[in-house]
């Protein structure tokens, strides 16, 4: 006796035909396409496509804004410890070497973040500008072709 459950579970649920679901359960191809067709397994198969791509998006998505998250209270720190640095006003010498290193470590997480400077942003802008311009002249280029007929029309109608 076949095992509708499993078979109807391994073509929701994976990438398999009814063909090959035939070949490996032995029951005749047009059998396993009438009751996928009557249970509807092609639609079900894309709702489970659908609430696993759902469910990958927002684990993806959960586990950035955590990175984030953290990014960001380390950068605190890293920006807090500066400021100890440099407002130390009990005699202490601060060292150069110190201050160079939580710098590099805050560009560092700057640069993971993605954050850029308002120049940065500004380039970019001017970039885009730029390209939006030279598509607009080779679009005035191509309305701008004129086709021009060499020969007269009496050779045209032969």
């Amino acid at each position: 006796m076949e095992d509708w459950l499993k078979i109807k579970t391994e073509y929701i649920t994976t990438d398999t035909s009814y063909r090959k679901l035939a070949e490996k359960y032995g029951i005749h191809r047009n059998r396993i396409a009438a009751m996928g067709k009557d249970e509807k397994w092609p639609e079900l198969r894309c709702q489970y496509r659908d609430k696993t791509v759902t469910d990958t998006v927002e684990t993806i998505g959960s586990e950035a804004v955590d990175r984030a998250a953290r990014i960001h209270r380390v950068a605190d720190k890293l920006l807090d410890r500066i400021e100890q640095l440099v407002d130390t006003g009990d005699g202490r010498t601060v060292q150069p070497k110190s201050i160079r290193a939580l710098v590099a470590a805050v560009k560092d997480l700057k640069e993971i973040q993605g954050v850029r400077s308002d120049l940065d942003l500004q380039e970019q802008e001017a970039r885009i500008a730029n390209l939006r311009k030279q598509v607009e002249k080779d679009t005035e280029l191509v309305n701008e072709i004129e086709v021009v007929f060499q020969a007269g029309e009496e050779e045209w109608n032969e």
